[in-house]
């Protein structure tokens, strides 16, 4: 049997490696039993121990020089140390068939072929086996596995088969000590003269990237498959290192920065990447050993929502000066601020006399006996690596000796640092383990006398055996001195100690949402859109490393890009990626399960974050597992939680994260086949929610090879979403019924399937476009794209219903989109509304009505408009819709109160907007709540109603905000905001801009108030986003009302913007005052005419700015717009008092 740590063959019967110190003793990888050495299986669970030699191993008198690259590796892969081994064949089972994050290290020889020339063949071979054992053994000891050898080159995998959280910092140190190694061997003197001064160097490449996993076999070598170019990558920067050098990846850079001393080695073009690949080169270690100081150089984030636990550690150190010994576990999930609750906690004691011990556990130092304990023993004796053993023993005895301690204590302190300046006696083991303890408690005590004693042990989780019987021993013995142990861990982690002394758990909670978004704030630099917030927020659950890592990778990927103070999302929120570091440390979390329980774990993760029992069992019926003891263990790990008290047999996943993690392991070909096989378990229950069940079947269908299911289940799911109503979600069911029927319906040839799959995908375009229209939060481009497709599709089955619907939401996605082709949209609309009362479709003709008469208001038809509409109302109450309110007749109330609005008739507008309000209410229809209470802040906006005006608006955007209604949503932040400005109250002015700008290539509705909008942001100054707001909804700005609304704000935005653009202001204005004239918009006449007197009087035209100013005046005082006479009562004012002072 091997020792686990250097390799050695172990003496037989002993329970120490006799060259580093390593209990032999170890625990089985699969159940955790306690086992001796030489045993080959567990005796508890039956687990292979030590793995069988392989079948077809060669005779031991086979000539080496016949080996070839197969057989080396076969051979050298003996070498394994048996803690490796054992690690490899416990994971076995369970990742055979994973998606892997991986980093893979790639390693050749340079120079072998010149080398070759001067030796003997034999000789080159003996070198070549010396440096393969050599790159061999430290691969190995980072737990890297060699899964490619050819000639001198070779390629090992680290983080599969044996996950764990540091991967890559694994591979790099690999890589760096392998540099080192062959230093060493090169200067030995009969090498060197072998090589006659040609020194063997190793270039090296790494990436990190996934891998699709399959088995490991009897040579430990692992079947992998590359996902993109994650293998090709590595060995193309192995290809471009220079010799003696180290080349990684952006990919791992990211996840170790801080933690080596790299240098940026350019860009480089690589084969098959559009764009070139950052490069770095790895010189050395940093020296720096923690997070927490990786995070200091970086940048500290706030210090949020652990104040309480702060306080309690701080009380604790406080009972010190009684002579109360404290005992303090902090335990938290991996991220949720252990060590940064550590750090401040330092940072309080700044000015206090005393004396702290520090160290952290490892996963790379579990197999190192007492690793922290000598850690911190180094550190506070100021020893150095590479000094003598006697420059230590002599710095040990320096700090000693004020303490008058037994000769002892300098004798087994020293043993227990390897330094064997004095030999030890012959001692048993327990004898050594007393005595070493004794030594180490009476130091502490001694040095406790003078200060307090701070000993801190992070990461217990990574605890060796030797150094936790220490812990153990210690927090049973302190009692009466000033000496206080502060621990942290995860709850994972079950330690075994009843502390005499007073003990204090500390259980850190997930953070609150506010307090996650000052984290997610400080990383981005600033406030990100309230919706990008909140999806960090959700998926961060409270975790500031997976909230800070989560901000940072948005950043750094370019899915989030700051212009001119405003921020905006480059991709899709869904398409953000769980970061490499992240998804290092819950992989690792799900690998270290056992493999029925990582089994049940991932199966359940396709089932959602929550999910019932007999589900899970009914998936796996056929599996031979415990599910109930695994969930059991799942729970005790707190992998997942029980639902409720109530709810024995339902869990969720404690992290959502875990369950994505969990969820990308599983390939995707089984991920379809479990979606299926769900969605039909589903389809057989019956009870809750309809809406819930509808949006189930929707999710699973969609994701499995069911095509027709999904798209029904799509379409189902988002009639119900409309019904809650909740826009956003009904836009994007549609949208994804329509992308699986048309992907569908071009894969299949069979007639039958085309037929149904060509009417799921008219319904699913019809629907989408419809709630497009109404949502005003996507792209014009994209949904005519879908439009124009189902037009076709309509046209080829030559069904007026679906011709008539496709034609009016077409032209109603253009009437929205760019203002020149405004005539093109109304047109489309016209076409709809013909072909609808052509073929008697009455509900239709009347609902396209809508559409058209809405045309003609943004067009300044306003008479023409408001008849459409008196004639559509009275059709809709003769239809029996008025009784019923029916949406279709409240969402005509609705827009004809929009048509008294803009045409000038604000007394009319109030009325029918409070009528309809009541009515929507009896109806419990939000969309018309919040529209009504909408135009209702308007219409006392401008009456300079600002408390009315704010009240209405708060209600309008309260209820837009809940069902998704962007439009309605930008009107009442507008509204919201002007009042707060008018009112003279503190306002949360980002909250507002950003929900106006959301979505901000789809502002067609926007045009109409842009005015109101432009005027609040040039209150608050912010003069930059005010004119691109106002250029992009002129842009939009399809219909002369919208055009003229639109130029009388980009001439107030113009005026402002000084001198240089003043003449520009004048022809905006001119344009919006010739076009209102055109439509007999007087409201717009008026406002443009106030802003062009404005601009006259900047210019010093004081005759000009007077008429205009009067004549503005006098409109809208009969208009009865209060808020805009009073600018013009000011400007007057102002003017008259000028020309006095001039007098």
């Amino acid at each position: 049997m091997r020792c686990a740590s250097c390799g050695t063959e172990l003496l037989p019967g002993k329970q120490f490696c006799h060259v580093c110190g390593t209990r032999a003793v170890q625990a089985c990888p699969n159940c955790g039993v306690t086992v001796s050495p030489g045993m080959r299986f567990c005796a508890d669970c039956g687990f292979q121990l030590i793995p069988d030699a392989p079948a077809t191993a060669p005779p031991a008198n086979a000539p080496a020089l016949a080996a070839g690259n197969g057989d080396r590796l076969e051979r050298l892969s003996r070498h394994i140390p048996n803690e490796l081994a054992q690690k490899i064949l416990a994971s076995k089972g369970s990742i055979a068939g994973e998606r892997k994050l991986v980093t893979v290290l790639f390693c050749d020889l340079v120079g072998s072929t010149a080398i070759a020339e001067r030796l003997d063949p034999e000789e080159y071979h003996e070198l070549l086996e010396r440096y393969l054992e050599l790159a061999f053994a430290e691969i190995y000891r980072f737990d890297g596995i060699v899964n490619q050898l050819a000639g001198d080159g070779m390629m090992a995998l680290f983080g599969a088969p044996v996950a764990h959280e540091d991967a890559p910092h694994r591979a790099i140190r690999a890589a760096l000590a392998i540099r080192d190694a062959l230093t060493r061997f090169n200067e030995q003197g009969q090498m060197a003269a072998r090589l006659a001064g040609r020194a063997l160097r190793a270039r090296v490449g790494i990436h990190t990237g996934p891998v699709v996993v399959g088995t490991v076999g009897n040579d430990f070598k692992m079947d992998y498959s590359a996902i993109g170019d994650t293998t090709n990558l590595a060995a193309r920067l192995q290809a471009l290192a220079q010799p003696g050098t180290v080349l990684i990846s952006e990919a791992t850079h990211r996840l170790v920065r801080g933690f080596f001393e790299v240098q940026p080695a350019g860009t480089f073009e690589v084969k098959g990447k559009s764009q070139p690949v950052a490069v770095y080169e790895v010189q050395r270690l940093s020296g720096v050993t923690s997070p927490m100081a990786i995070a200091q150089a970086r940048g500290m984030t706030p210090f949020v929502g652990r104040g309480e636990e702060l306080a309690q550690l701080i009380a604790c150190y406080e009972r010190l000066s009684g002579s109360l010994a404290q005992v303090v576990a902090i335990v938290g999930e991996a991220g949720s601020g252990k060590s940064r609750l550590v750090y401040e906690f330092k940072q309080q004691l700044g000015g206090e006399d005393v004396v702290f011990f520090e160290s952290r556990c490892s996963s790379l130092t579990q197999t190192q006996p007492h690793s922290p304990w000598v850690h911190m023993l180094r550190q506070y004796f100021g020893l150095t690596a590479g000094e003598s053993p006697e420059c230590a023993c002599d710095k040990i005895q320096s700090k000693l000796a004020p303490l008058d301690l037994p000769p002892a204590v300098y004798t087994n302190l020293c043993h227990l640092l390897s330094l064997h300046g004095d030999a030890a006696p012959e001692e048993s083991e327990d004898e050594i383990r007393r005595h070493v303890f004794e030594a180490v408690a009476h130091f502490m005590g001694a040095v406790s006398k003078s200060a307090p004693v701070v000993i801190v042990i992070e990461d217990l989780h990574w605890i060796d055996d030797a150094s936790r019987e220490m812990l153990e021993l210690a927090v049973t013995q302190i009692r009466s001195v000033r000496v206080m142990l502060l621990v942290s861990h995860r709850p994972d982690f079950q330690p075994s100690w009843r502390p005499q002394a007073a003990f204090t758990l500390l259980n850190l909670r997930p953070l609150t949402d506010h307090t996650t978004a000052e984290i997610i704030r400080a990383v981005a630099g600033g406030a990100l859109p309230p919706e990008l917030e909140h999806t960090i927020q959700l998926r961060a659950e409270g975790n500031p490393f997976f909230a800070e890592e989560l901000t940072r990778a948005l950043v750094e990927e370019g899915y989030v890009v700051r212009t001119n103070g405003h921020v905006r999302l480059t991709r899709p929120a869904e398409q953000i990626r769980i970061p490499g570091s992240v998804e290092e440390v819950l992989g690792a979390r799900v690998d270290r399960l056992g493999p029925h329980a990582k089994r049940v774990i991932q199966v359940a993760a396709v089932l959602g974050r929550q999910f019932r029992r007999e589900q899970v069992e009914q998936l796996l019926s056929d599996e031979g597992i415990d599910i109930a003891s695994q969930l059991e263990e799942l729970e005790r790990r707190g992998v997942i939680h029980r639902k409720s008290v109530h709810s024995a047999d339902e869990y969720r996943f404690g992290e959502s994260l875990t369950q994505e993690v969990a969820y990308e392991g599983l390939l995707l070909r089984e991920r379809r086949q479990l979606h299926d096989r769900i969605g039909r378990i589903l389809e057989a229950e019956h009870g809750g929610s309809p809406s819930e069940h509808a949006a189930l079947l929707a999710h699973h269908f969609s994701r499995s090879d069911s095509h027709e299911k999904a798209v029904d289940a799509l379409i189902r799911a988002g009639r119900h979403a409309e019904q809650v109503p909740s826009y956003r979600s009904a836009v994007e069911l549609y949208r994804r019924a329509w992308d699986l029927a048309n992907a569908a319906l071009v894969e299949t040839t069979e007639p039958a399937t085309q037929t149904r799959l060509r009417r799921a995908a008219i319904n699913a375009a019809v629907a989408f476009c419809r709630m497009t229209v109404i949502y005003s939060g996507t792209e014009t481009a994209d949904s005519e794209q879908v439009a124009v497709h189902a037009q076709e599709l309509a046209e080829s089955t030559g069904d007026p219903q679906d011709m008539a619907s496709l034609y009016t939401y077409h032209g109603m996605i253009i009437l929205g989109g760019a203002r020149e082709r405004f005539g093109e949209g109304l047109a489309l609309v016209e076409r709809g509304a013909e072909v609808a009362a052509r073929a008697g479709l009455t509900a239709a003709t009347m609902n396209i009505t809508r559409a058209v008469a809405w045309g003609y208001m943004v067009d300044g038809q306003f008479a023409r408009s408001l008849g459409s509409f008196e004639q559509l109302l009275a059709g809709l109450e003769q239809s029996g819709d008025a009784a019923k309110l029916s949406d279709i007749y409240l969402g005509s109330l609705s827009m004809r109160t929009a048509i008294h609005l803009y045409g000038d008739d604000l007394a009319a507008s109030q009325t029918a907007a409070t009528r309809t309000y009541e009515l929507a209410v009896r109806a419990s229809n939000r969309t018309i709540q919040s529209m009504n209470a909408g135009h209702l802040a308007l219409v006392h906006l401008v009456r300079a109603e600002y408390a009315d005006a704010k009240r209405w608006a708060d209600r309008s955007l309260e209820i837009a905000e809940a069902i998704g209604n962007l439009a309605a949503v930008r009107t009442g932040a507008i509204t919201a905001l002007a009042s707060r400005i008018e009112l003279g109250e503190p306002v949360a002015v980002s909250r507002y801009l950003d929900q106006i700008e959301q979505r901000f290539t789809a502002l067609g509705d926007l045009a109409l108030k842009i005015h109101v909008a432009i005027d609040a942001y040039l209150m608050v100054g912010e003069l930059k986003r005010a004119r691109r707001l106002a250029e992009q909804a002129f842009a939009h700005a399809g219909g002369r009302l919208r055009e003229a609304i639109s130029a009388t704000a980009l001439g107030d935005v113009m005026r402002r913007l000084g001198p240089e653009h003043w003449d520009e202001s004048q022809q905006w204005y001119d344009r919006a005052v010739t076009t209102a004239r055109a439509i007999g918009s007087q409201s717009t006449l008026a406002i443009a005419t106030l802003g062009a007197a404005e601009l006259a009087a900047a210019r010093g035209d004081h005759a000009l700015a007077v008429a205009h100013a009067d004549m503005a005046r006098t409109l809208l005082r009969d208009l009865g717009a209060a808020r805009y006479e009073a600018r013009a009562e000011r400007l007057l004012a102002t003017l008259h008092a000028g020309a006095t002072a001039t007098a």
